[in-house]
């Protein structure tokens, strides 16, 4: 199971990392590009609370689970493993809290890709850029960095697409550095 999970984030880190190159460049959208970045925003803004069980690989290779919730212009993770750690969200600001170390770290979200989902509205054109769309058998991966500081980083999204109805299921994150945490999510621990 780790080796196919190792195997996994490395093919997603490669497609992160192939999204992030395509990221300098002017990308031009096609009409089925376009369709589906207005049901990506419609999806997301339809949203009012969404919580489900995550798995995150950080660049290290480690590993956290527990419970996300979002609300628009607002997350928060609160891990089962490591005990007690939580991320927040929101506000403009990223606070990562470990009570197990008694680190706290803070960082505004303007400098994490994260950032671009912390909007409500959430706007995937003018102040984001959609830096590549790739689709797969009932999938829909699309990324997204700032228009303005593209270097800053980049944000996949990643969708379960059936018959046109989107969820959301991962997040892949490549920070200013290139580090890549994934989150895979599951409305349960058992799936």
């Amino acid at each position: 199971m780790m080796q196919s999970v190792t195997r996994r984030a490395v093919l997603l880190s490669g497609l992160a990392l192939a999204a992030c190159a395509e990221a300098g460049r002017s990308v031009s959208l096609s009409p089925q590009d376009r369709a589906d970045v207005a049901r990506a925003e419609a999806y997301l803004n339809g949203l009012s609370t969404l919580r489900l069980w995550f798995v995150q690989t950080w660049p290290d290779g480690g590993r956290g689970y527990g419970t996300l919730t979002y609300i628009p212009g607002n997350l928060r993770l609160d891990y089962d493993n490591p005990r007690g750690m939580t991320l927040t969200a929101g506000d403009g600001h990223l606070v990562l809290n470990n009570p197990q170390t008694g680190a706290v770290t803070r960082m505004g979200l303007s400098h994490s890709p994260l950032g671009l989902l912390m909007t409500h509205p959430i706007q995937l054109s003018g102040a984001v850029t959609v830096t590549a769309i790739r689709r797969g058998p009932a999938t829909l991966q699309m990324s997204l960095a700032k228009t303005d500081r593209l270097s800053d980083g980049l944000l996949t999204l990643r969708f379960r697409d059936d018959s046109g109805a989107l969820t959301l299921s991962g997040l892949v994150l490549v920070d200013d550095r290139q580090h890549v945490t994934t989150l895979d999510f599951s409305e349960s621990p058992d799936k």
